[in-house]
């Protein structure tokens, strides 16, 4: 996908959940495991991003857009593709003004996405 975009108009678009790697990662894992990874990548995101109320404004871009990209990835390799979108717009995007409503974005589909996992159980 272009860095252009990585936007918020496309948002919106992204499955919530990438079933398909969801669902190998299960039979590969086993359910049990793969739910551990999942509350353990919820408790870390929730540390680095709400808890310690992160304020782009306040650190380097660089730093911001670092932070942004390590968790894109791992959100990614769990199969939870829009939280990984929404931080890739973080990453691709300078910070300004958009900037606080993809940290209030990121906030709702992590609620979201932790809503569905608690489903799976």
């Amino acid at each position: 996908m272009a860095e252009h975009q990585y936007n918020e108009a496309n948002l919106d678009l992204q499955d919530l959940i990438d079933l398909d790697q969801w669902g190998r990662l299960s039979r590969e894992l086993g359910l049990d495991t793969l739910l551990e990874f999942a509350t353990e990548f919820f408790e870390e995101t929730r540390e680095q991003w709400v808890d310690q109320q992160v304020d782009p404004h306040s650190m380097p871009e660089k730093a911001f857009q670092s932070l942004a990209h390590r968790s894109a990835g791992a959100a990614g390799t769990i199969g939870f593709m829009r939280l990984r979108f929404v931080f890739l717009c973080m990453e691709h995007n300078p910070i300004g003004d958009p900037t606080q409503r993809y940290m209030q974005h990121m906030r709702m589909v992590l609620e979201d996405t932790e809503r569905w996992v608690a489903s799976q159980h």
